[in-house]
């Protein structure tokens, strides 16, 4: 059984037309199942406990990167599987998982290629992407070291997919995270990067130097604060997957 959950913001009628579109291919496709659709009235996890209760298996989120962030710290914990409908081009979660936009999602979802994926987690909060810090002032536990940026202004990145803007081969079924350590360096013209360090890692804890706690983004959605311990949760997420996915 299949539970479709709407973003609030597709309550706008500028999608409604697309919504249709996508609303007949599931029925063509014979996929069909129960539709809930978030508003300030009706809470994501409330949506989903009830629809598990009731016997769904499969729950698709449709919405956009921050949709999907949202819903997978819902099903992490659930014994369901969960499938993406994006309703734009500009979703990196969905292009690492070949998962293409508005109705051609569709077809991925019937398809059913499921994979039992990895994700990061920032104390009690799950990414499934990438967590990113945007400030040098920080010191990582690594193992038996303890490891700072060289410069004031640095990026670190801890990543579950790799991705076209750094230089991490991390995937989500090795079991493993990579924090990549950028420096940046500020010239005349404009900020450049410096090579950055990769480690590899399935537990470190992050902290601040100085008195202020530091900022962690994960997958452009919630900020966290330092002190933070970031793990890897294996294979905790079973998601249905394109083709065209950045792994195997």
């Amino acid at each position: 059984m299949y539970l479709y959950i709407y973003d609030s913001f597709l309550n706008d009628k500028k999608y409604a037309d697309l919504l249709i579109k996508i609303e007949k291919r599931i029925i063509a496709l014979g996929i069909k199942g129960k539709i809930a659709r978030l508003s300030i009235l009706k809470n994501m996890k409330e949506l989903i406990n009830d629809g598990v209760k009731e016997g769904v298996e499969t729950v698709v989120a449709i919405g956009n990167s921050q949709t999907f962030a949202k819903v997978i710290n819902i099903v992490a914990d659930l014994d369901v599987t969960l499938g993406l409908i994006p309703v734009d081009n500009n979703n990196p979660i969905a292009k690492s998982l070949g998962i293409p936009p508005k109705t051609l999602a569709c077809e991925v979802l019937a398809s059913r290629i499921i994979k039992k994926i990895d994700l990061g987690k920032i104390n009690n909060y799950y990414f499934i992407g990438s967590a990113e810090i945007e400030n040098g002032d920080v010191v990582i536990d690594y193992k038996d070291y303890k490891v700072s940026p060289v410069t004031a202004k640095s990026r670190i990145t801890l990543n579950n997919f790799a991705s076209a803007e750094n230089i991490s081969m991390s995937s989500p079924v090795d079991g493993v995270l990579e924090a990549v350590i950028t420096p940046v360096k500020s010239g005349l013209l404009r900020k450049k990067t410096i090579d950055g360090t990769i480690l590899p890692f399935t537990k470190i804890k992050i902290g601040s130097e100085g008195e202020e706690q530091v900022s962690i983004l994960t997958d452009e959605q919630v900020i966290m604060k330092t002190p933070a311990e970031v793990t890897v949760a294996p294979q905790k997420l079973k998601i249905i997957v394109g083709s065209e996915r950045s792994f195997e």
